[in-house]
């Protein structure tokens, strides 16, 4: 997507969204803190839309900020679920709820997990998932019927709880949730993408 496109009238070229620019003086000291680290370079997997994305968002609501950031950061690297697993779940909300922004960050940080590229079409098209890993099938399966379908069948819920445990099943589907929340805010805001950035998502 080329830097001097179009932007719709009411995107703020310095957000990429609705949302007015910031200045560092304006911000509490925690907000401060999550400026200082959103506009430096992503730190591994976490703050890949640096400022212009949900790190910005929740920028902007300093009474949550703590919370918000903490619980996607502890889904995503410090309780110990598998880093291709945690991607794979991602791009199948980011699906499920049509996120470009969602699907564009993070499908080439689910290739860099291991995710295969197979896999990632599968998502993509919603394909059928015959075939698959049976983690790989089950958490997919999960997304399409809480997020698509918005009802989880007998059968769904059993699979994933026999491969993944109770827990770690809750743990993903709060991943899952976590995302469907930021591809809401993305779309309250009109968050576009970023200029070296296309839409990844056919409608289907």
């Amino acid at each position: 997507m080329a830097s001097n496109r179009t932007l719709p009238a009411d995107v703020y070229p310095e957000t990429l969204s609705r949302l007015r620019p910031v200045r560092r003086e304006q911000l509490d000291e925690a907000q401060q803190k999550l400026y200082d680290a959103l506009i430096q370079p992503p730190s591994g997997r976490l703050n890949l839309a640096g400022i212009k994305g949900p790190g910005g968002i929740e920028l902007r609501m300093p009474k949550l900020l703590a919370h918000r950031g903490d619980i996607n950061r502890k889904l995503r690297v410090e309780i110990g679920l598998d880093d291709a697993l945690v991607e794979l779940a991602i791009l199948a909300a980011a699906r499920e709820i049509d996120s470009q922004f969602v699907w564009a960050m993070h499908e080439p940080v689910a290739r860099e997990a291991g995710v295969p590229d197979a896999t990632i079409e599968r998502i993509r098209h919603r394909q059928a998932l015959d075939g698959l890993p049976e983690k790989q099938a089950a958490l997919i399966a999960l997304a399409r019927e809480s997020i698509g379908e918005r009802k989880v069948g007998a059968a769904t819920y059993a699979r994933a709880a026999t491969v993944f445990g109770e827990e770690d099943l809750l743990h993903y589907s709060l991943l899952m949730a976590s995302y469907v929340q930021h591809a809401i805010l993305l779309s309250v805001v009109g968050q576009e993408l970023h200029d070296h950035q296309r839409p990844g998502l056919p409608v289907l």
